[in-house]
């Protein structure tokens, strides 16, 4: 009976909430109230920016992942590229949840053209060095999330995604310079 309880007072909190706070509007007030924050247009917008830059961290780590198969000498490469990948799959995750919070649908596929650059990868290494080609391949990944993040910090953000796209363009400037650093090493 307790459980029923229970039950019954977590589906009537929220619609009384609900009731309360739509309490003396109109009819048009209380339908803007119920609009989801994602279709005002700004935040549309930033939605769109946002799971495009999702897309694009998917594809960047199924590239990173396959990218660390290729590594023809045993060098440590495989391991900071499989780092990589967890690394930007967790950031992609904290882009989701962003889109999630400002009331959109998060992006779940990456582009046709991350597929492209993945194909062209494994092409390349049939004759070319093994490690250098990773690392060139992933570095190219990272030189376009870093163009693209530039693209959505140029738009009118919200302060919290201002500040998240920040924190991203450190994280991939950091990589890029790793990156550099590995490729002339090999």
């Amino acid at each position: 009976m307790r459980l029923h309880i229970y039950a019954l007072t977590a589906i009537a909190a929220p619609l009384a909430l609900g009731a309360c706070a739509n309490a003396g509007l109109s009819q048009q007030e209380q339908a803007a109230a119920s609009q989801s924050a994602a279709e005002a247009p700004y935040l549309k917008a930033e939605v769109t920016a946002l799971n495009k830059l999702a897309a694009i961290y998917i594809d960047a780590a199924a590239l990173y992942k396959q990218a660390a198969d290729i590594p023809d000498e045993n060098n440590g490469l495989k391991e900071m590229l499989l780092s990589l990948h967890d690394y930007r799959n967790g950031e992609r995750e904290v882009i989701q949840d962003r889109v999630i919070a400002l009331g959109g649908q998060p992006a779940t596929m990456g582009e046709a053209l991350g597929t492209g650059h993945r194909t062209f990868t494994a092409l390349r290494t049939a004759v070319d060095n093994d490690s250098e080609v990773a690392v060139e391949e992933v570095l190219r990944g990272e030189e376009y999330i870093r163009d693209e993040l530039a693209k959505v910090a140029a738009k009118d953000l919200t302060p919290e995604t201002s500040a998240l796209i920040a924190k991203l363009q450190v994280s991939v400037k950091a990589e890029i310079t790793k990156l550099k650093a590995t490729d002339q090493a090999i």
